[in-house]
């Protein structure tokens, strides 16, 4: 933890001084090896050092990572995520024959009864621990702020079911070695990696398609504390941004009217007026029509080769940002369904 936390530390002020973007991608993919390697060397856990950095990490982030850069991390992560659980599933399948054909420490009858009793162990193991040591929390503390924090039966039934075992595991399984480091084989090594691989099938088979419908039955209440905390993070936002307007206004030469109108605008952010939220959005509908418009042009002037490619990446990668400020959905708003929209005219 303690070479976790430093490398974390050691990473901040090279993180202030990178000003490229992809760099902190970069960054991103480094800092787990950066933590994991020294720790393993010390024959401490590397695992507990990344999580460490992690953590650390998104402590200080927010300061030290500009937007640009925090985008691009955001997207690259998205990506490489669903590549790696990808991959990591394709390992899976592959893996399955091949711990089929490699059996010979038991038999097939043996191996497959092994893997469902270790199967119902798996589930069953982790339902008695969500109905039973919540019940001793509450036993043993019995402070206000821990009450405050009690599920519901079918409220704890979705964490008790979402036990699906995957790639990790069988991971796990196969760092399991082939041979001593005298030599002698490692007995039933092949069972294991069959058991793992049969439990991952059961519970990703058996639990994933059913939770969904384990969740929806929990009926869980709409979360109020997130909702105070973004109304709290919103006004301490706003008005620390109504108290420096006059001064930034001032020093930056912005006009009187200008200012009062970014004053107006975000003071009707903090509290909506009625009638102000669908103004609103209808200015926004408007802007996002306008971006297409000027992302048309742009195109038909590359295409008419009165600009070449590199200028249209630079003015598309403008326009595109302006598209994330104004917080566009998945859903295409062309200009001409704006014009053809009644209740926006």
């Amino acid at each position: 933890m303690l070479i976790g936390a430093a490398v974390a530390l050691l990473l901040i002020p090279v993180r202030r001084r990178l000003s490229e973007p992809l760099l902190h991608s970069v960054l991103s993919v480094a800092t787990p090896f950066l933590a994991y390697l020294p720790a393993e060397l010390l024959h401490v856990s590397g695992v507990l050092a990344v999580v460490t950095c992690g953590l650390v990490t998104t402590r200080f982030g927010p300061r030290v990572i500009g937007s640009d850069a925090r985008i691009q991390a955001v997207a690259f992560w998205e990506v490489a995520s669903s590549l790696l659980n990808s991959a990591l599933f394709i390992l899976v399948g592959i893996q399955l024959p091949a711990a089929v054909r490699a059996l010979t420490s038991v038999s097939l009858a043996q191996a497959a009864i092994a893997a469902c009793a270790v199967s119902v162990a798996v589930i069953g193991t982790r339902l008695l621990w969500f109905y039973s040591v919540p019940y001793l929390v509450r036993f043993l503390d019995r402070r206000p702020r821990q009450r405050d924090r009690r599920s519901t039966a079918p409220q704890r039934l979705p964490l008790a079911w979402a036990g699906m075992r995957g790639a990790i595991s069988l991971a796990a399984a196969l760092t399991v070695p082939a041979a001593t480091a005298e030599g002698h084989v490692v007995e039933q090594r092949d069972a294991v990696v069959f058991i793992t691989a049969v439990v991952i099938v059961v519970t990703l088979t058996f639990l994933g398609p059913t939770l969904p419908t384990v969740v929806r039955r929990a009926r869980f209440p709409e979360d109020e504390d997130k909702t105070a905390e973004l109304t709290l993070a919103r006004c301490h936002m706003s008005s620390a941004a109504l108290h420096a307007l006059p001064e930034l206004a001032q020093r930056f030469g912005v006009p009187e009217a200008a200012t009062l109108r970014m004053a107006q605008d975000i003071e009707e952010r903090t509290a909506p007026a009625p009638g102000s939220t669908r103004r609103r959005e209808s200015v926004r509908r408007l802007e996002l029509a306008l971006l297409q418009v000027k992302r048309d042009t742009l195109t038909d002037l590359r295409d008419a080769d009165r600009i070449d490619d590199i200028v249209l990446r630079t003015v598309q990668e403008v326009l595109d940002v302006e598209e994330v400020r104004l917080g566009r959905k998945a859903n295409h708003v062309p200009a001409e369904s704006f014009r053809d929209d009644p209740a926006h005219s």
